[in-house]
């Protein structure tokens, strides 16, 4: 082979490899923009949040707890304005009620924990018909009705004196039960709280009411978790079963809480009560509703919630900081064959009656 048809031969090889090289070049030069124009699916509400009035919540989280995912929420989003009004379950529906109504502004997003008024909502087209992103990485129930999803899935549980019981831990309402002399005076929901009976519906399923009879005059119920927990740190009563978990917030922020009461699962049964979320069908704010909604069940909104001492539920989420405000961590404590979440469901709202004359019939 002559010298000349070498050098053609060599030169095309040349010419071919950095022909090559170049179109590698190009092509991982075209990828960070290729993926830089990929459409956010979060423009167009972002766009249209900054259009929109603020959110106005109605909601029945504690106030303490709330501010704590709405500041993460409003870091993302500084432009929302947030208007949270603390209310109780039955007064977030009869509110919205009357003033959607009426044409007047209203709430955008309605937190409750509270089964049976869902399935009254949904029945009279309260909620939009919304899915956030993202809501297939969370367990099934994390859906219940049309545009109607938990939010978090609280676990019940029991806030206890640490020093009037020195080193005693009550584990499971039949400890309490069983052991009258350390539990002389206990509290805990009435049944005519929402949160309540969604707390007691669910032990009772699991373990009847026998437990609730033994405890019979030594309840002293109050509404609410903060008289609950108000009661326990005074020594008016030693414990407090079936109580929010948002009590573990308050106990891990207040040196004065801190020092006196601790907490613990429900071991024996242990009920997940759903506290509910919707963006409300008569928003005035939906695109930053849907974003809040979003933003909830992201990564961030769920360590945001951990934080904040609700219960974080997405799969396979491991928070970070130390947070054990999980439903892996409850599965974890208790053991799934012991814990019950109590549905958005018919059979709920119409056992209602019988068993709150069950419940007055015991402890009056």
């Amino acid at each position: 082979m002559s010298s000349t048809s070498n050098m053609r031969r060599m030169a095309l090889a040349t010419l071919a490899l950095v022909t090559g090289v170049a179109a590698a070049v190009a092509g991982s030069a075209g990828s960070p923009a290729q993926a830089a124009k990929k459409p956010n699916p979060l423009a167009a509400l972002i766009k249209q949040s900054k259009k929109e009035s603020g959110l106005v919540f109605y909601g029945n989280p504690p106030a303490a707890n709330f501010n704590v995912l709405l500041t993460r929420f409003k870091a993302r989003y500084p432009w929302i304005k947030t208007t949270p009004y603390d209310l109780e379950d039955n007064t977030i529906f009869s509110k919205y009620a009357s003033e959607s109504s009426q044409g007047a502004r209203t709430a955008d997003i309605l937190i409750a924990s509270a089964p049976n008024l869902w399935v009254y909502a949904a029945r009279r087209g309260y909620a939009k018909a919304f899915t956030p992103i993202g809501i297939g990485q969370y367990p099934r129930f994390a859906r219940q009705l049309k545009g109607i999803f938990v939010m978090s899935p609280d676990p019940a549980i029991i806030v206890y004196n640490k020093v009037v019981l020195g080193g005693k831990v009550p584990a499971s309402v039949t400890a309490i039960a069983n052991d009258a002399g350390t539990y002389r005076k206990v509290t805990g929901y009435t049944v005519d709280n929402t949160f309540g009976y969604t707390g007691l519906w669910g032990y009772v399923q699991k373990k009847g009411w026998a437990n609730f009879r033994k405890i019979a005059k030594r309840l002293t119920p109050q509404t609410g978790v903060a008289g609950q927990l108000q009661l326990v740190a005074q020594g008016g009563a030693s414990a407090a079963y079936l109580t929010s978990p948002t009590a573990r917030f308050r106990i891990a922020n207040d040196a004065n809480l801190g020092r006196l009461l601790a907490w613990s699962y429900v071991r024996d049964a242990e009920p997940l009560i759903p506290r509910g979320v919707a963006i409300t069908a008569k928003a005035k704010s939906p695109a930053s509703a849907k974003l809040f909604l979003n933003f909830v069940y992201s990564k961030p909104g769920q360590q945001a919630m951990c934080d904040a001492g609700f219960t974080a539920f997405r799969l396979k989420f491991k928070p970070s900081g130390g947070c054990k405000n999980t439903l892996a961590e409850v599965y974890r404590r208790v053991g799934r064959k012991n814990v019950i979440f109590v549905p958005f469901s018919n059979k709920f709202v119409n056992d209602r009656p019988k068993f709150a004359r069950t419940w007055h019939s015991i402890f009056g």
